[in-house]
């Protein structure tokens, strides 16, 4: 009778152990999901941070609104990091800020504001230009195929809202009118964004 109880305690160790080997990897992969989205950012003074910059840079500000919970973001943010045309895109054409919106209960009134409709689902993209002023509104559902965002259809997307390029002469002649009239020299630097 004692070693039927042994047997008995042991059999339920190892079920237990088992129940918690096959959990803890599961609670290990959960916690080792990246950050993509900061909890405690001030979305609107990065927004007026990215704006600066991109009106400075000839560039467009791609605003990102999702949540850390959300596998669709995470799906969305892979396909700008891993596929290399839309990262070279992104890095060299636009300003992106990515948007925490909590469980749909966090900085919903800059959603609001710029029109953008995140109840309908994230991630959503609002594309601004230079002045501040929103250029576009896109949801993602349209730029997924077979379970992921297609890359043609999200490269298209970026692509057609991307600035064109300053003239080279207009940028020039601009400058050497304002060096004249400070009465400074002008250095020009010729260079290419790669």
């Amino acid at each position: 009778m004692r070693s039927h109880r042994r047997w008995s305690n042991r059999i339920k160790l190892f079920g237990v152990a088992l129940v918690v080997g096959l959990l803890c990897p599961m609670a290990v992969a959960q916690e080792e999901v990246p950050k993509i989205y900061d909890e405690q950012a001030d979305a609107k003074a990065e927004i007026a941070r990215a704006v600066a910059k991109a009106k400075k840079d000839n560039k467009r500000v791609l605003i990102v609104y999702g949540g850390n919970w959300c596998h669709w973001c995470h799906k969305l943010h892979d396909a700008f990091k891993k596929n290399r045309s839309i990262a070279r895109t992104l890095q060299f054409e636009y300003e992106v800020v990515r948007v925490d919106i909590g469980r749909f209960d966090k900085n919903l009134d800059i959603a609001e504001g710029y029109g953008a409709q995140i109840k309908s689902g994230v991630p959503y993209l609002t594309v601004l230009g230079g002045n501040g002023k929103v250029l576009t509104n896109q949801e993602t559902g349209s730029l997924e195929k077979d379970g992921l965002h297609d890359p043609d259809l999200v490269g298209k997307f970026l692509d057609k809202w991307k600035t064109k390029p300053w003239d080279a002469e207009d940028v020039y002649q601009e400058a050497l009118a304002r060096a004249k009239k400070e009465q400074k020299r002008l250095l020009l630097h010729l260079g290419a964004p790669w």
